[in-house]
């Protein structure tokens, strides 16, 4: 076994990580004697202790939510400037726990991922897979972020910003289908000219656009289920203009992934995309909210960059 440091957030799924940590420690202490962990203490200090790390060659493992492991791979791919760098694992105990939906056993459309139990498995057997990261980059800025899940403009990023101000016993779905019912209130249809891979761009006013690398966000809400994090490609879904009503029709259908062949979807492939909006835009990434003015937007996949104890 690597070098080994444990990011452990204590937050994460509003009190579940904290609650479950005396026995995930006590497991992964098992397998890996001279464990050295970190307790997170705010947003950011998961990515720093994970650039530190990477930088002394030292292997990850994410204890947390999807925004956890997040800012773990923003650190480790801050550390190796985009490149595979060392390799991660990821311990599920958030509100979604999307990515590792994407691990080996893929997780079956309407289900929850492996426990941690299984996931210390992957850890103490030290094999690791190569999955593809993603990069945004805010033109006016220059500033970016990785993701490894998804990324959302529209009504998705807007519920996952109303998620974050939630008293904390929404948890799980119940919180995402919450955070649903607020973002209803209001919401904005956005103006955007998209262009995949370099071809001319093409014009959308849409309720939502999803660039997904993996299959499912929110916790249950499967909005890309042939997504492959392995294929170099994001699967991108850009909803037209729909009003309250509608978008209450198709929740029960994205849950089941059985809305693939809605009219009112559109559904592209591509590696490189750019975005540009005369307005304001909300990114939601993996469940965070690193943007929240942006009107132009690059983003890229980077194939292979990831590496993932499964």
């Amino acid at each position: 076994m690597e070098r080994l440091v444990v990011v452990y957030n204590p937050v994460a799924g509003r009190g579940r990580a904290r609650q479950m940590w005396p026995e995930v420690e006590k497991a992964l202490q098992a397998v890996v004697p001279d464990l050295e962990v970190v307790s997170t203490k705010g947003r950011g200090h998961a990515e720093e202790a994970a650039f530190q790390a990477a930088l002394e060659g030292k292997a990850l493992v994410s204890v947390g939510g999807d925004g956890t492991a997040h800012e773990v791979a923003n650190g480790i791919l801050r550390a190796s400037q985009g490149k595979p760098g060392v390799p991660m694992g990821i311990i599920p105990l958030g509100n979604g726990d999307d990515f590792v939906k994407m691990l080996p056993p893929v997780t079956p459309v309407g289900s929850q991922p492996f426990d941690w139990r299984q996931a210390v498995a992957h850890i103490a057997a030290a094999n690791a897979q190569y999955f593809d990261a993603c990069r945004a980059t805010d033109v006016a800025s220059g500033q970016s972020r990785y993701f490894i899940n998804g990324l959302n403009l529209g009504f998705s990023a807007h519920a996952g910003y109303n998620f974050s101000t939630l008293p904390s016993y929404f948890t799980g779905l119940g919180g995402y289908l919450a955070a649903v019912l607020k973002t209803l209130w209001k919401y904005p249809l956005l103006r955007l000219s998209v262009s995949l891979d370099g071809q001319p761009p093409f014009s959308a006013l849409t309720s939502m656009a999803a660039f997904m690398n993996g299959r499912c966000f929110g916790r249950a809400f499967w909005v890309c289920p042939h997504a492959d994090a392995q294929d170099g490609r994001l699967e991108i879904m850009v909803v037209k203009k729909v009003g309250r009503l509608k978008i209450l029709q198709k929740l029960p259908l994205i849950l089941k992934a059985a809305h693939l062949r809605d009219p009112l979807l559109d559904w592209y492939q591509a590696q490189n995309v750019h975005v540009v909006s005369p307005d304001e835009l909300i990114v939601e990434m993996d469940g965070e909210i690193p943007f929240r003015s942006v009107r132009e937007l690059e983003i890229s996949v980077l194939p292979g960059v990831l590496r993932v104890f499964c």
